[in-house]
């Protein structure tokens, strides 16, 4: 019989270890792939996906204290000076960032989406949107919750903020402006790993002056998110690799499978984070192998379960008529093109930065030779550029599968978030190129950061404020939003023609105005003041001569027997914003509710 401390060495070891470790990945690949049926796999991440998202998290946070005890991995301390330039950059940068225009919402309904999965989230404990919600015995409902394709890490650290402080729209942009400075200070420790605190004072100047990152500052969006889980990945990673050992890998993982949660091209971050433990494990020739990667498969089992039932939910992809599938190598010259026209754009509107673009190219042909050289003696690389190479894969394969996406041209105002990361590759490629030079004697990373904040910096505060995105559709309903708020309190339905989410999110039962021409006969009904004490109707009207005769768009239109009463009404751009308020419905003897057109679903339009 075995002695109780042989057992417990035996638990402890590598290799039984490693055991469990290919028992979860197969368990993982079985439940995620093949051994749940899709139905239920879109329950489990609903009702549970919430607690698991909790557990990882509470993991990380304990997991990177405990890394926090190990020495330092920097060359040389920095000097009180050096310390307040760093914290001056990135707070006055952050700053800009925040002040640059009013918190609104950068992306039409992708961003409400996020907001409403972060409600449920708070209230309910559930990872669902909302497609419809009511008032019962004074408590708002959300009603026909589906599971949406957007990854949920962003909506679970919102609705972290709801539950400590209350429920509040306005916590979606706190989140995101609390987390500008820290994808800044980030940027700084990275570039201090690589080449001492000038390169980080570098790559903070260059990426706090990428108007396309600052933006987001004032969103609503998970493209923060997403940036500072990279960032926070390449630098625990660079630990890990400083100094290989349990606690310094089980923080790293952790945040890798935080950051496969953030956006949906994140997933391929976990190819590299497996390269660098590899590589650790080869440094310090033994099998590292903490009890946190060896729950990392089943931490990630709701990433491959949510993509499963996004795969068989077409109507979730929101195509396009002319599009016949999401990704297909013929969109790639095409978005190439559009990458190009943004990154070296010269406009005012667009959000991108001349400087960074220019030099990163020029660096990142210089960095992907080097590392072609260093192939030949990778374990020799010092750690955080080893860190940076392995991620460096990942972003390549990130951006080359966003250029086989249908809808991922970057000169799209919309689409231009996602070359974000490929905005890190830029700016940290420039940051070794300067440390190269330096290294040589020409001290080029003075002459950069003189010519970055003399430049670049002074020329983004413009950009910053003008997002160019869906901006008048914003800017429409938000001025619908405060109008109605500034009405006598009172229990209103708003039958909305472009999202009902936004009204959801502030509590107000809300239908599209497809939905009120099917239930007019229950309109009717609650016209009598059962349960609204008035129903207002949201229509846009279309300029139609050069007069300035504008008429109902025909969408927007409802039957001769709706009788609207005009409350308000505002111009944006040619356009009309018109709020009416709904006076009667003198249905026909004869009529009878029409069949919806099954061409696309509630879930895909957020009705």
């Amino acid at each position: 019989m075995m002695a109780p401390g042989e057992q417990f060495s035996r638990w402890q070891r590598s290799d039984f270890r490693l055991a469990l470790f290919g028992c979860s990945a197969l368990a993982a690949v079985y439940l995620g792939f093949i051994g749940i049926p899709i139905r239920v796999a879109e329950d489990l991440v609903k009702r549970g996906g919430y607690y698991l998202m909790l557990a990882s998290v509470a993991l990380f946070v304990r997991a990177w204290w405990r890394s926090r005890s190990g020495g330092s991995i920097h060359r040389e301390p920095l000097t009180k000076s050096q310390w307040w330039i760093a914290v001056a950059a990135i707070g006055l940068l952050s700053f800009m960032a925040i002040m640059a225009e009013p918190y609104c919402s950068k992306i039409l309904n992708d961003e409400f989406v996020l907001q409403s999965t972060a409600f449920n989230m708070h209230f309910f404990r559930d990872v669902a949107t909302m497609v419809r919600g009511y008032e019962i015995q004074g408590v708002f409902v959300p009603t026909d919750n589906y599971l949406d394709k957007r990854p949920y890490f962003y909506p679970f650290v919102v609705s972290l903020l709801h539950d400590l402080t209350g429920y509040r729209t306005t916590n979606a942009y706190l989140v995101n402006s609390a987390l500008m400075p820290a994808a800044l200070g980030l940027a700084f420790a990275l570039g201090r790993l690589l080449s001492g605190w000038r390169a980080g004072l570098l790559a903070v100047l260059l990426l706090g002056s990428l108007p396309l990152l600052g933006q987001n500052a004032t969103g609503s969006g998970m493209e923060l998110l997403n940036t500072v889980m990279i960032l926070a990945g390449l630098v625990l990673g660079a630990a890990y690799l400083h100094e290989p050992n349990e606690r310094r890998l089980a923080a790293f993982v952790l945040a890798v499978v935080l950051l496969a949660q953030t956006r949906y091209e994140s997933a391929l971050y976990v190819a590299p984070a497996a390269l660098v433990t590899l590589l650790g494990w080869l440094r310090q020739r033994r099998v590292i192998m903490p009890w946190a990667a060896i729950a990392v498969p089943l931490l990630l089992l709701p990433v491959a379960l949510q993509n499963r039932v996004l795969s068989h939910s077409p109507v979730l992809w929101e195509l396009n008529e002319k599009t016949a599938g999401r990704f297909d190598f013929s969109y790639f010259n095409d978005n190439v093109r559009g990458a190009f026209a943004f990154l070296f754009n010269l406009d005012a509107e667009r959000a991108n930065s001349l400087t960074l673009s220019t030099l990163g190219l020029l660096a990142l042909g210089w960095a992907m030779w080097c590392g072609w050289r260093a192939l030949r003696r990778p374990l020799s690389a010092e750690p955080a550029r080893l860190a940076l190479g392995c991620f460096s894969l990942a972003i390549v394969a990130n951006t080359f599968l966003v250029f086989c996406y249908y809808w991922a041209r970057f000169d799209d105002p919309m689409a231009s978030r996602f070359s974000l990361p490929l905005h890190l590759l830029f700016a940290f490629a420039v940051v070794l190129l300067a440390a190269e030079f330096d290294r040589r004697g020409w001290a080029v990373s003075r002459a950069l950061l003189v010519f970055v904040a003399m430049f670049s910096v002074a020329s983004a505060g413009g950009k910053f404020g003008f997002h160019y995105f869906s901006h008048l559709g914003i800017d429409e309903i938000e001025w619908q939003r405060r109008y109605v708020k500034a009405l006598p309190h009172g229990q209103r339905l708003i039958i909305s023609n472009q999202s009902t989410l936004p009204w959801l999110l502030d509590q107000k039962p809300s239908i599209l105005i497809g939905r009120a021409r099917m239930v007019a006969d229950r309109l009717h009904y609650q016209l009598d003041g059962l349960s609204f004490h008035e129903i207002l109707v949201l229509q846009s009207l279309r300029p139609t001569t050069a007069d300035g005769d504008h008429q109902i768009s025909p969408e927007d239109k409802l039957p001769a027997y709706f009788k609207l009463e005009t409350v308000v009404e505002k111009r944006f751009g040619t356009r009309i914003s018109r709020i009416s308020r709904l006076v009667s419905v003198e249905m026909p003897a004869d009529w009878h509710a029409p069949i919806a057109t099954p061409s696309r679903s509630s879930a895909a339009s957020s009705e």
